[in-house]
């Protein structure tokens, strides 16, 4: 019998270890309208958003920006502050740092039961030839305190300044081509197995003229969604007002007692993350009849007033 909970423990791991899904979401901004007959779409982006299992995209908008888009199929807005001279191309003459009340904004939320991985954002730009010279991505994970670190790759048009900051280098504009595939990186605790929402900033400044537009295309986030109920990942608290037993249990039935308020809620998770089984009788025991489930090893989610706790069951028969 140890040896069957042994390896039913060892499956387990082996189910966490590739329950991790990649994902490429793309806002590709064909939506965005400035048609004299239907109306400007304005400052959020209608286009449908992106999808990925266990994660919700949020829309794009514009924060403070004249209301109507200058272009269609892209994300394009004039209002940046000024700070570049028409004709100058040096870096250390531009005299703006980041405006941080106009901005483009987005956010992707982790779902319920699952964490998220952030490794990469890539994007093209343009500009109008008075539009920012310069632009930075920050998130919500320091409170947009720091930008994030970028690379331009083989852009000719763009450059990289401290290794945080995008130049466009050349303000003759001979090449009027947009800018493609420029990249943030992702890396660290802030944007790893976060199971709260990304909220990221994107900051165009350093105009040469008010009028002057700035135009984002192909935004693409890329990362991993993991369930959160994977061993290890679960929170347990081994002091809750929550008693489970038996564990293991060798018929499948489970009793659980709560020791303060009644229990309002039971919700057994597989290791897959689904919801086999849910109680919503209020009661201060309940009994749980798991014979027909599978041999292995499931989560319990407790729910009581205000409190929840998630405990271990093991289930051999």
């Amino acid at each position: 019998m140890i040896k069957n909970l042994l390896s039913t423990i060892a499956l387990v791991s082996t189910v966490l270890s590739v329950n991790a899904q990649s994902f490429s979401g793309m806002y590709p901004f064909t939506s965005v309208s400035t048609s004299t007959a239907t109306g400007n779409t304005g400052t959020t982006d209608p286009t449908p958003v992106p999808t990925a299992t266990g994660l919700t995209f949020g829309s794009f908008t514009a924060v403070g920006t004249p209301s109507n888009t200058s272009a269609g199929g892209v994300f394009a807005f004039s209002g940046w502050t000024t700070g570049a001279t028409n004709g100058n191309d040096t870096y250390s003459a531009m005299t703006q740092t980041v405006d941080l009340t106009k901005y483009y904004d987005v956010s992707l939320t982790p779902q319920v039961g699952y964490e998220v991985t952030l490794t990469s954002i890539t994007f093209n730009m343009n500009r109008s030839g008075t539009g920012p010279r310069t632009f930075v991505w920050r998130s919500n994970k320091d409170a947009f305190a720091a930008n994030l670190p970028v690379s331009a790759g083989t852009n000719t048009n763009v450059s990289v300044q401290a290794s945080d900051v995008f130049l466009w280098t050349v303000d003759s504009y001979t090449s009027s081509a947009q800018q493609k595939g420029l990249s943030v990186n992702l890396s660290g605790a802030n944007f790893t197995s976060q199971t709260t929402a990304y909220n990221f900033r994107f900051y165009p400044y350093n105009a040469e003229a008010a009028g002057g537009t700035f135009r984002i295309d192909t935004v693409i986030f890329n990362g991993s969604v993991s369930l959160a109920t994977g061993i290890g990942r679960l929170q347990f608290d081994l002091n809750s007002n929550f008693k489970v037993y038996p564990v293991p249990s060798y018929d499948g039935v489970v009793f659980i007692e709560s020791k303060n308020q009644d229990i309002t809620k039971i919700e057994v998770v597989d290791v897959l993350g689904n919801v086999v089984l849910l109680n919503t009788k209020n009661e201060s025991k309940v009994k749980l009849n798991l014979a027909d489930m599978p041999n292995g090893n499931y989560f319990v989610r407790m729910y009581s007033g205000n409190s929840v706790s998630t405990k271990k069951i093991v289930v051999i028969k």
